[in-house]
């Protein structure tokens, strides 16, 4: 898959290792074939995780809040990515 179409904030499942299942957002690309992935709880946005775009399962779903914030540079915390992440899969209660 190549990088072009994966774009920060977007969410992504894990296909691979012991986080496979996990939905996570993409944090930040990290070159063509790895990318950093966050989801507020085990892999949080001072530790992001790099994982190899082969292992993940790309969803056409954007959380377009984080993603413009973070080209902004403003701080985002963890439990804004696990809200995100709730609304993009629609368990956020609504």
């Amino acid at each position: 898959m190549p990088s072009g179409e994966l774009k920060v904030g977007q969410l992504v499942f894990s296909r691979a290792g012991r986080d496979k299942g996990r939905p996570f957002l993409i944090w930040k690309l990290a070159g063509p074939r790895k990318v950093y992935l966050v989801d507020g709880d085990l892999r949080r946005v001072d530790k992001p995780k790099l994982k190899n775009v082969a292992h993940l399962q790309v969803v056409n779903r954007i959380a377009t809040n984080i993603r413009e914030r973070l080209y902004k540079g403003e701080t985002i915390i963890d439990a804004e990515v696990r809200q995100a992440i709730a609304q993009l899969l629609g368990t956020d209660g609504a």
